[in-house]
């Protein structure tokens, strides 16, 4: 019998936030802009790199990068329509 424990599922919906905000960070400040990113985001480069590995991101930062990078929140959340909002 398979265990569908809830905390699976968060765990795979984490991982692939974390996915997805290093796909945006690589895209908009490249492979090597994770401090850059860090610095907008007024976080330490390490925490910004534990986020990118699937550690809980607070909604503040989560918001901001949203904010800086103009991600699509639906798309973060589920890799589903358009990576960008459109201005």
């Amino acid at each position: 019998m398979e265990s569908n424990h809830p905390d699976q599922h968060w765990q795979v919906i984490k991982v692939n936030l974390a996915g997805r905000i290093k796909t945006v960070r690589i895209d908009l400040f490249g492979v090597h802009g994770g401090p850059l990113l860090a610095q907008r985001l007024k976080v330490p480069f390490r925490t910004w790199l534990e986020y990118e590995e699937g550690l809980t991101i607070p909604a503040q930062t989560i918001l901001r990068f949203i904010e800086i990078t103009n991600a699509d929140p639906h798309w973060l959340l589920t890799g589903e329509g358009a990576q960008y909002r459109t201005p």
